[in-house]
């Protein structure tokens, strides 16, 4: 998932104040299911590096006066995982964990909950018997990174480029993904059309398409507090976030591994390298289009089974195309590998390839779409059909 600059329009900001109401008590939403069993429930973090500080100067704690902040230590480029651990397992001592991972400036938060308060993916596989572990991706939320660059510019005794650009979404996000539900003035702004599939500026042969999708809930100013309070800054991480992310993986053993947007090709880029390491990989509309870029040599990605999953958000992107041709490559090396379309697409000799629910309306965040359950649904049933089975004596 890439982040970029869209201008809210007059319209857009007039339509998320329309769909604001009074707050009422929280949760919101009173799904009366059963209790949730649990064996265990707790954190760890995985990976990272014990540095000392670079910034300058002297810091004062407690007793302990005019302390160098350099000759200190802090633990940089780690991983945050929470996990749940069901007490009844689905296939007893052969079940196989379910890995959340976020995308791009996201956090683990939004496979823990909804914005209306509906329970998350977490706890949907939990409640099927599966241990979860939900993962903040190194540099953000509860990983977090160190702030010593940024410190040394605020004190003047560094230059502002010396410090790298702190990425954030906001309110923008709400076009860029093609949300809903949103009374829209005009077609691009969204009004519900079944035939779009929303290239959103991405193709530059072609106008920005809208679509926003009728499948986000109708968020009263709790909930659209709930959802921007999601997008969190992103800082930079030295060595970049896989060796994080691989040694959380390395922690919890081989899993199956969810990835939303940015994490589903970084997912890609891990499983190429230490297939070991996966019983599956899933996309949830990756960056690109594919869990495993075009452009990258195909190497032990082959022997893990594949899905991405795309909305109204993503398909027909020009990515689609080379994305099709990598999974079919995967394929011809003896893998498995599908691209899947939720909303029924057009007849053209591309998208005829494609597998489709007929399902219309998911944005970029469907596991906060009031239809959430209904997508853990499919992605449950891929693994039961593509993982679970290949692995029955």
């Amino acid at each position: 998932m890439r982040l970029r600059t869209i201008t809210m329009t007059a319209a857009l900001a007039a339509s998320l104040s329309s769909i604001m109401a009074a707050a009422g008590p929280y949760p919101p939403v009173d799904q009366k299911r059963p209790p949730l069993v649990l064996k265990s429930h707790g954190i760890f973090w995985a990976g990272g590096k014990i540095i000392n500080r670079t910034q300058s100067g002297t810091e004062s704690a407690g007793d302990l006066k005019d302390i160098p902040y350099n000759q200190q230590q802090v633990l940089a480029g780690q991983a945050y995982v929470e996990y749940l651990i069901p007490q009844r397992l689905r296939h007893g001592r052969r079940t196989l964990p379910i890995v959340l991972i976020p995308g791009g400036a996201l956090t683990g938060v939004h496979f823990l909950t909804t914005p209306d308060g509906r329970e998350g993916w977490a706890h949907y596989f939990v409640r099927r018997g599966y241990p979860v572990y939900i993962v903040d991706v190194p540099g953000r939320g509860r990983a977090g990174f160190v702030p010593d660059a940024y410190n040394d510019v605020r004190r003047g005794v560094a230059p502002p480029n010396t410090q790298a650009e702190l990425r954030m979404w906001d309110s923008s996000a709400w076009l860029e993904w093609n949300t809903g539900r949103l009374p829209a003035p005009t077609p691009r702004h969204g009004q519900r059309d079944l035939n779009c599939i929303g290239n959103d500026a991405r193709d530059p042969n072609n106008p920005p398409q809208y679509c926003n999708g009728d499948l986000m809930p109708a968020l009263d100013d709790e909930g659209y507090k709930h959802w921007l309070a999601s997008l969190m800054p992103e800082g930079p991480v030295a060595g970049g976030v896989d060796p994080g992310i691989t040694a959380a993986l390395e922690k919890i053993g081989p899993s199956i591994v969810i990835g939303h947007s940015a994490a589903g090709t970084m997912g890609g880029r891990i499983a190429n390298n230490r297939p070991e390491l996966f019983n599956a990989l899933i996309g949830i509309e990756p960056q690109g289009d594919c869990n495993l870029p075009p452009s990258v040599e195909i190497k032990g990605l082959a022997k893990v089974p594949l899905l991405s999953i795309h909305g109204i958000n993503q398909v027909g992107r020009p990515d689609t195309g080379p994305c099709l041709e990598t999974y079919a490559k995967i394929k011809t090396m003896g893998g498995d590998a599908i691209y899947h379309s939720l909303p029924k697409l057009p007849r053209t000799p591309q998208f005829d390839r494609i597998p489709q629910s007929g399902i219309w309306g998911n944005d970029h965040i469907m596991m906060w779409n009031t239809n959430s359950d209904q997508i853990a649904g499919l992605l449950l049933n891929w693994i039961e059909q593509h993982v679970e089975r290949r692995r029955r004596p």
